[in-house]
């Protein structure tokens, strides 16, 4: 049955209070997703402009970017709550469950929201990060970085030390009209770093992810993302990876 909800925003208030922003559009069943790292939820304009005519998408601004608020004392488990309430507040309005998609800090969210709530069912995955193991010192040297007030330089360590962009990649993406909007947002990503780089899969943690999971995965992307992926896959009972060959981290947007 195909759900149809009009264009627009309504927030949702997270467990702990935090207002979360989300932007709805297109026609279709519902499909919740989750932004990664470094912009806010227009970051898959592209993706929902493909999926209008087939989907109601509900796309999040996760806390700390956007339209939605932050709070003190942060936690990966917060944005856990805060995607299964999403989650929730869609399958009210929509009166059904819904897909959940998510792109790398995103997926973490996502997977972790999933186990939060039993109105996902279908859960996507696009090289989530838990677990990423960073160079020696570097999120020390992140750390520096932004205590000078130098966003623009800890954007450029991300894209270039952890997802391998050449300079000449970097400095295009720098005088594109998205630039501005990831440094606003580079407070987000040692906080982000550190809780990859400190997460530990526990036996049974995903256990309750009752809904079929796939996850993607490029040929082209770093091997330490890769390896994370197939971490997560391992975490999720009777998940599947789906290899996208010849692409790297954001096929959904270059392709």
């Amino acid at each position: 049955m195909r759900n149809s909800t009009a264009t627009g925003r309504f927030d949702v208030r997270s467990p702990d209070g935090t207002m979360i922003a989300v932007w709805v559009g297109g026609d279709g069943p519902p499909l919740v997703m989750v932004h990664g790292s470094l912009q806010d939820h227009t970051i898959a304009d592209a993706l929902v402009h493909e999926l209008r005519d087939g989907a109601t998408t509900f796309a999040v601004d996760r806390r700390g970017f956007g339209a939605s608020c932050d709070a003190a004392g942060y936690a990966i488990e917060r944005e856990f709550e805060d995607v299964a309430a999403v989650v929730d507040a869609v399958a009210a309005r929509t009166g059904g469950p819904v897909a959940l998609w998510g792109h790398s800090f995103g997926a973490n969210c996502a997977l972790g929201g999933a186990a939060r709530t039993a109105a996902v069912d279908r859960l996507v995955l696009y090289e989530p990060s838990l677990g990423l193991s960073y160079p020696a010192g570097w999120i020390d040297a992140l750390e520096a970085t932004l205590a000078t007030g130098d966003g623009d330089a800890a954007i450029a360590m991300v894209l270039r030390d952890i997802l391998e962009f050449t300079d000449e990649h970097v400095e295009a993406m720098r005088a594109g009209p998205e630039w501005p909007r990831r440094v606003a947002v580079a407070h987000t990503v040692a906080r982000e770093a550190c809780a990859e780089q400190d997460w530990v899969y526990r036996p049974g943690r995903f256990a309750a992810v009752t809904a079929p999971t796939l996850l993607l995965s490029g040929t082209l992307s770093p091997h330490a993302v890769r390896k994370a992926t197939d971490a997560a896959a391992a975490a999720v009972p009777d998940a599947r990876i789906h290899v996208l060959d010849g692409h790297a981290h954001v096929a959904h947007r270059t392709d």
